[in-house]
């Protein structure tokens, strides 16, 4: 039985109570057994917020090919957000925490949930929860072994990930592998509260 202490309370508008980015951009982690995306955007205004709660119809998933394999989401959202991309180092995370997001036996199907928190700051703008497709899933699940089975540290890591800024996001969109996603009234993009399991 998992009890409220094990749950943080989250509201839109509200100052985010997670670790929160302190520059531009995306990160990716695991968060319990969810993959999270941070969308860090300063002076946010209203045409990306509603870019962002239109949300997406196709993403892309890119395993990329160098000596390190770099694990590559890209989210195509409507323009003025546009498309957003963001990368995940295995080795950064808690090892417990991603053998949990592994394993799928019988009793523990493929955890494809991933959330969403778009931040002005320390200020939570908007949020949301969709379901990945299990196969881009289970080639993300492929890529995190690869980067277990190596011998590396973060400054490998991000010398390899440089080499990826010579393309543009929607060249690194094309190189992988695009899902579609069926955009539904059912998202949690609007809701103003919230109940997020601790990151911790």
């Amino acid at each position: 039985m998992i009890a409220m202490d094990d749950f943080v309370k989250i509201e839109v508008d509200k100052i985010f109570p997670g670790p929160v980015p302190d520059q531009a951009g995306v990160q990716i982690k695991l968060w319990h057994h969810k993959l999270t995306v941070l969308i860090q955007m300063p002076e946010l205004d209203r045409d990306q917020l509603k870019a962002f709660n239109k949300g997406f119809e196709q993403y892309s998933y890119l395993e990329s090919d160098t000596l390190i394999p770099i694990a590559l989401w890209i989210f195509d959202f409507p323009v003025p957000l546009s498309s957003i991309e963001g990368n995940f180092n295995a080795k950064l995370a808690k090892r417990k925490r991603v053998d949990l997001y592994l394993d799928t036996d019988d009793d523990d199907p493929i955890k494809n949930v991933i959330q969403f928190f778009l931040l002005d700051g320390q200020i939570l703008r908007a949020m949301k929860q969709i379901e990945l497709d299990p196969g881009a899933v289970q080639l993300f699940h492929a890529t995190i072994r690869k980067q277990f089975d190596m011998d590396y540290n973060r400054i490998d890591f991000d010398r390899y990930l440089a080499g990826l800024h010579n393309y543009d996001t929607q060249d690194l969109f094309r190189m992988g592998k695009v899902f579609k996603h069926e955009l539904r009234s059912d998202s949690l993009a609007l809701k103003l509260l919230w109940y997020l399991h601790k990151w911790v």
